[in-house]
């Protein structure tokens, strides 16, 4: 909102140039949303499972049936309903503001690692209070960043197929409910090591790059890609005349 002052945009600008439209294919944003939505809360639980396989943690069966599948489903609707307004908050200023204007001038690769290194870093305070990462202790800061820049690579590929920071925004806002929600599975006995397991950890890790490496390759994308050409030209303020002294 600072920035918008401070260059003097109007709102229709600032919606369009945030991507806070469907972007020009509003009907691939909507499937890219319900992807985003399904997707995400797959692959947390996924990494959960193959740390599993792994023996890098535990499963604990005992809540039961009845309570596993409310657990899920409550963190599919519920918890990824509840937590989309923190998560619209960032991602207007990640992938709808920052990720287009480095692409644009670094180009995409560094552009998205960029915006991955910087959101990581945002968090700074609390990870080092222990809010991400808690046994890592100061380690937790650096663990953090390069989750955020593998994670951030699937986030940007979304921004940029769909013209739209909407399927980010459900895609980070799913990525939070189910890590709430697979944390309720874990052992008590056994504590499995951050740095290894879930999808925050390595195994998470090695599972974005690989899809992100998928969507990339099979659905190849460009930097100019976050601009939906149907939103209205944005005029940059003009500089004051030069004055005689």
């Amino acid at each position: 909102m600072a920035l918008w002052w401070f260059r003097r945009r109007s709102m229709p600008e600032l919606v369009a140039e945030t991507g806070s439209r469907l972007g020009s294919r509003p009907r691939q944003t909507v499937w890219l949303i319900v992807a985003a939505w399904f997707g995400t809360a797959a692959f947390v639980w996924l990494a959960f499972g193959v740390s599993v396989l792994l023996g890098m943690n535990e499963f604990d069966f005992s809540l039961g049936v009845d309570w596993t599948v409310l657990i899920i489903l409550e963190a599919l609707v519920g918890s990824t309903l509840a937590t989309l307004p923190l998560a619209l908050g960032e991602e207007l200023g990640w992938r709808g503001w920052l990720q287009p204007q480095l692409t644009g001038r670094f180009g995409v690769a560094f552009g998205l690692v960029a915006t991955g290194v910087i959101w990581g870093l945002w968090h700074l305070p609390l990870t080092l209070r222990g809010y991400n990462y808690p046994e890592l202790g100061a380690w937790a800061a650096a663990v953090f960043v390069v989750t955020c820049v593998f994670f951030g690579l699937v986030l940007g590929w979304l921004r940029m197929r769909s013209g739209s920071v909407w399927p980010c925004v459900v895609a980070h806002a799913a990525w939070n409910a189910h890590a709430i929600g697979v944390s309720a599975f874990g052992s008590l006995d056994e504590k499995p090591n951050q740095l290894l397991s879930g999808h925050g950890g390595v195994v998470g890790w090695v599972l974005l790059a690989l899809l992100a490496a998928i969507l990339f390759l099979l659905f190849p994308v460009r930097g100019n890609d976050h601009t939906d050409p149907n939103a209205p030209a944005i005029q940059e303020p003009a500089s004051p005349a030069p004055t005689a002294s």
